[in-house]
């Protein structure tokens, strides 16, 4: 680890304190060093956590369903993976596009429509044509080698964002708080939302979000959550007075000062915000807000 100058002249400054209360008492050590010691951590630790303000904590292939159940719900929710096999989750957003996020890069094919990936035949396999890593978030989109059959999912706009208190996390990811068994299965679990966008000072120091990019679901403790293998896979919301639900993010990784690796809350990149780029690349006629 790097010297923090900040930190080392923080640790100088302490030192000299315990030295001259050392001397006042005659060598003896004071009652206060203690204070002055926790006094130490919370303010370096303060002064870590400020210069980690802009660093997004680092992908890692993977993140299922934990605290769920198994769904036959959200056909255009997909197992996205290689020909070796299945590792990722994405969301059908046009007849040939689907979203995923950006670790996921070697995908080649998806599998639609399923609730499992051991039982092809009762999908839909379509082989990936060609794939786009978006610049600046964790999001690639997918482009097929032919339509699906099963209809694409809206993806929440506008004044549709703000509508839900609370999301559906959905995906084809492990089942445990280690993320270690249980891919494979579609599963879907309900979360709060904590953050739409990372907009609220001190929501990118806590969650590890970026601000005004990402949303925050579910929170340390709650056992709740998206987990390995559900990367890339839909955070939807309830559209307003209906029973349809939106697309609002995709998966990207655990929020910061989880306890476990999956159960503590999710960061979610924003699709509306990205799908002007979308656009651009696929050519695909991808709707507006259904309240416009």
């Amino acid at each position: 680890m790097s010297e923090n100058p900040r930190v080392m002249q923080l640790l100088d400054d302490i030192s000299e304190k315990i030295t001259a209360l050392r001397r006042e008492l005659g060598g003896v050590e004071p009652a206060s060093t203690e204070a002055l010691l926790a006094e130490m951590d919370l303010e370096t630790g303060m002064m870590l956590v400020e210069e980690e303000t802009a660093v997004i904590p680092p992908m890692t292939v993977g993140e299922e369903i934990v605290g769920g159940e198994e769904t036959e719900a959200f056909p255009d929710c997909c197992a996205v993976g290689n020909d070796t096999g299945y590792y990722c989750t994405g969301t059908l957003i046009a007849p040939n596009v689907v979203v995923t996020a950006r670790h996921c890069e070697s995908a080649t094919r998806v599998f639609l429509k399923g609730t499992s990936i051991h039982e092809p035949e009762n999908g839909e396999t379509i082989r990936v044509d060609r794939l786009y890593f978006h610049p600046e978030a964790d999001l690639m989109v997918l482009v097929l080698a032919e339509d699906a059959t099963v209809p694409p999912r809206h993806v929440a706009q506008g004044e549709e964002v703000y509508a839900a208190k609370t999301a559906v996390a959905a995906g084809f990811g492990t089942v445990d708080l280690n993320g270690q068994v249980g891919y494979g299965l579609k599963r879907q679990v309900e979360v709060p939302l904590i953050s739409v966008g990372c907009q609220q000072t001190g929501d990118d120091v806590r969650y590890g979000c970026a601000r005004g990019r990402e949303a925050v679901a579910g929170h340390r403790g709650l056992k709740k959550d998206s987990c390995k293998g559900d990367s890339g896979g839909p955070l939807y919301i309830k559209a307003e007075g209906g029973d349809d639900y939106y697309l609002l993010g995709a998966t990207s990784r655990g929020a910061r000062g989880g306890y476990t690796t999956c159960g503590d809350g999710g960061i979610y990149v924003r699709v509306d915000l990205c799908l002007d780029w979308i656009r651009e690349i696929t050519g695909a006629d991808i709707g507006g807000s259904r309240l416009s």
